[in-house]
């Protein structure tokens, strides 16, 4: 498992052997593994705990394991509290996405004003298919099926190339104390539904599933550069900025033949989901003023283009997507 880590760190260029690594650890399984593989790897660590005060008691009881277990490590423990729910009453959203915002933010904060070059998460190879039906059954582009990126900015993901089960194993191996997080064993978030009934069953059916899917998710990764290139070429042959106005220019959208998928990609950026894209493509030959909503976004049809305008801040409503995790379990 250690010369696996090393060699994923290597081959995908995430990090340099002088580098020093905020690690982000919620005080499950994978976090834990994650620091350990880091320290065994001879980087310079910190560690970094979110308390989103979700879970009552066993929301403090972490942050206490996780504290102890950067004094075990030496490595310096930065902690920090979040009224989680508060925040999402107050920006109508979800609470999901304010744990996510929340915890991004203040992890880049530390990395900044501590001098950490980056941000170590502890995403698996689990986290990948569970994530790739859960986009899927909520309708999403070619970007929402290539998984998650290995890096992206200043986070790096070491633990993408591991199974649960190999995390585990290396786990016992060690002999090394993780929290257990107890939402985890409820099938009332999506992604356990995926987790606990739905990848068993693919893997009943197919035991190479695992591995079958991963080069598909791989592949789709590779067509999604592709595919970006040329987006960003129909880009600007159909938009037009105009400070916080965004024009799309509805005779040039009309010529293409892929137009729904072109239009997604676009609209995707100001936060509309695909389950509006039928209405607004079948909007574009009819009267003028007909308007949708995003969570941010007012589009307004007009005689000659699709006119986007950001939502005033007592405009905005909970017309929140789903974008997050499925729950608070993750680093």
């Amino acid at each position: 498992m250690l010369n696996s880590f090393r060699e994923y760190i290597e081959a995908n260029s995430l990090c340099s052997p002088g580098d020093r690594i905020l690690v982000t650890v919620s005080g499950g399984i994978d976090s834990v593994v994650m620091l350990d593989l880091l320290i065994a790897s001879g980087f310079e660590t910190g560690v970094a705990h979110c308390n989103f005060h979700l879970r009552g008691e066993e929301s403090d009881g972490d942050a206490v394991f996780v504290k102890s277990l950067a004094q075990g490590y030496t490595a310096e423990y930065h902690g920090k509290d979040f009224q989680t729910e508060q925040v999402a009453r107050k920006e109508q959203i979800s609470i999901q996405m304010a744990a996510r915002n929340l915890r991004y933010k203040w992890f880049e904060e530390i990395r900044s004003a501590y001098h950490y070059d980056l941000i170590a998460t502890a995403h698996n190879q689990d986290d990948v298919l569970e994530t790739f039906f859960i986009n899927l059954s909520r309708g999403t582009g070619i970007r929402g099926l290539c998984g998650i990126p290995a890096k992206a900015g200043k986070v790096i993901r070491p633990l993408l190339f591991a199974s649960r089960g190999k995390i585990f194993a290396y786990s016992e191996t060690k002999d090394l104390s993780f929290r257990e997080d107890s939402s985890n064993a409820s099938d009332k978030y999506l992604r356990n539904k995926v987790r606990h009934q739905l990848l068993p069953m693919l893997e009943q059916q197919n035991p190479s599933f695992r591995k079958s899917l991963m080069d598909t998710i791989f592949k789709l990764f590779e067509t999604e550069k592709m595919f970006a290139g040329e987006m960003e070429r129909l880009k600007k042959s159909l938009m037009a900025y105009e400070g916080d106005r965004v024009s799309i220019r509805i005779p040039e959208l009309e010529k293409l033949e892929y137009r729904k998928t072109v239009l997604y990609e676009i609209l995707a950026e100001f936060n509309f989901g695909s389950a509006t894209m039928e209405d607004i493509i079948q909007s574009l030959r009819g009267p003028s003023g007909k308007q949708f909503l995003s969570p941010t976004h007012r589009l307004v049809k007009d005689r000659e283009d699709l006119i986007l305008t950001p939502l005033m801040k007592d405009e905005n409503r909970k017309y929140y997507l789903e974008f997050g995790m499925g729950q608070i379990n993750d680093p």
